[in-house]
């Protein structure tokens, strides 16, 4: 495959995608609204626990499932959490004091997806492993 093809239908065209998504609902948020708000703050949860079991499905295209794939999907995941999640907080803005708390939230994003993407890359390392393994019997 192609390498800009692979890039546009592998993990990192994945979350250019979801970072996209996330700035076109951050933009609709101007002016800030209560509802909003909290809406935008509801996808510093939702990106992780939506974006990374999403990559991993990336492993069904062609190109996916081997130690190249693996590696890009634990690097793309890794920034792609901390961009979208900077952008959903870029869109938040309370009009007070709480706006300086803001950039907490890649942080916590980036938190909740390591829990999901340690254990995830290691069942896909066992998995690519194997499939290494009955390839060269």
């Amino acid at each position: 495959m192609r390498p800009v093809v692979s890039i546009l239908l592998g993990p990192e065209g994945l979350w250019i995608a979801i970072s996209l998504v996330v700035y076109f609902v951050a933009a609709g948020n101007e002016p800030s609204t209560p509802a909003g708000n909290e809406f935008l703050e509801t996808l510093w949860l939702a990106i992780p626990l939506a974006g990374i079991p999403l990559t991993f499905l990336t492993s069904y295209l062609p190109g996916g499932g081997g130690w190249w794939w693996l590696l890009r999907v634990v690097v793309v995941s890794s920034v792609g959490l901390l961009v979208a999640s900077f952008i959903a907080a870029n869109g938040v803005d309370y009009h007070d004091s709480r706006n300086s708390g803001l950039l907490g939230a890649p942080v916590y994003s980036l938190s909740i997806g390591l829990l999901l993407l340690v254990p995830l890359t290691i069942v896909a390392a066992v998995l690519v492993w194997k499939m290494n393994r009955a390839r060269t019997r």
